[in-house]
């Protein structure tokens, strides 16, 4: 299960099945510019803070910027999932 959703100060999703420390450690590979998906260096500029929480059934992740989730969404599919 894949869901995105836009927040009040950005994006919330939730990611079935999948642990917090491996997301982690895939959202740190874009923040630092070391991934090897299609994270979009000037979307990675919007962003303020990215928070992963480990949730019962997987992993949630917050992020706070000037962004929404129709634009983070194919991005997040390709570099998470």
């Amino acid at each position: 299960m894949f869901k995105v959703s836009n927040t009040d100060n950005g994006v919330k999703a939730f990611l079935g099945g999948f642990k917090a420390e491996d997301i982690s450690a895939k959202v740190q590979e874009c923040v630092d510019g070391n991934c090897s998906c299609d994270c979009d260096p000037q979307m990675m500029k919007k962003i303020e803070k990215i928070e992963v929480l480990s949730e019962e059934n997987g992993a949630s992740i917050t992020i706070t910027g000037d962004v929404n989730a129709d634009e983070l969404e194919p991005m997040m599919k390709g570099c998470l999932l």
